[in-house]
């Protein structure tokens, strides 16, 4: 029963996911009311959390995921992350750390590795060469990520999602020329890289208690 009554939790947040999306229509992007991709990714989501996770933490994770991925669809198709949705992420993240699931020095040392670090990189690479490697909605999105996973997390989830962007950009590459000027979307990278990391940090803790020290 709470199986059943988690899923129309995840599919309701997938749906209200979807309406976000195409209520703020950025550059005409929507999504299609019979496609139900998202509202599949929020389902599995909202289950594996409620399956494996205390209920409070489950419900961080599930909203903080769902979010992550309306990012990374709006910022695939139109290179933008939304405002609204960072909002959404820092009121989750505010409430979580109000009843102590996050702790805020570790969420202050995660967001200075997820988006002060990565502001200093953009900084200095922008002075010497004019141009920018990363938006600033992705280092919004490092605020969000480096809060919730903190700063070990978020450094592995830095190092991933740059390795991954690499790799689709060669496939790209091959598949369609090389082009040194083609830009990427960094957040889906960024969601998927952040939420894979937790998983992997709940199910081999030992792995990155290694890969930490």
């Amino acid at each position: 029963m709470q199986l059943f009554f988690t899923g129309l939790v995840g599919i309701f947040v997938g749906f209200c996911m979807k309406q976000l999306i195409n209520w703020l229509s950025i550059d005409d992007y929507r999504l299609k009311h019979n496609e139900f991709f998202i509202e599949l990714v929020c389902l599995f989501i909202w289950l594996w959390a409620i399956s494996n996770l205390p209920i409070q933490e489950a419900v961080v994770f599930s909203c903080i995921a769902s979010v992550l991925t309306a990012i990374a669809f709006v910022d695939f198709y139109t290179m933008q992350v939304p405002l609204i949705f960072i909002l959404i992420g820092v009121l989750t993240l505010i409430i979580a750390n109000l009843l102590k699931i996050i702790y805020t020095t570790s969420a202050l040392w995660g967001i200075f590795v997820g988006a002060v670090i990565p502001l200093i990189i953009m900084s200095t690479l922008w002075f010497f060469t004019k141009r920018q490697g990363m938006g600033f909605g992705d280092i919004q999105m490092g605020i969000i990520l480096g809060a919730w996973l903190g700063p070990m997390r978020m450094a592995i989830t830095l190092f991933s999602a740059s390795v991954l962007s690499l790799l689709v950009w060669i496939g790209v590459s091959l598949v369609q020329g090389f082009d040194k000027d083609r830009a990427m979307p960094m957040a889906p990278f960024l969601s998927v890289a952040g939420t894979g990391v937790y998983i992997g940090s709940f199910y081999y803790p030992e792995l990155f208690h290694l890969l930490i020290f």
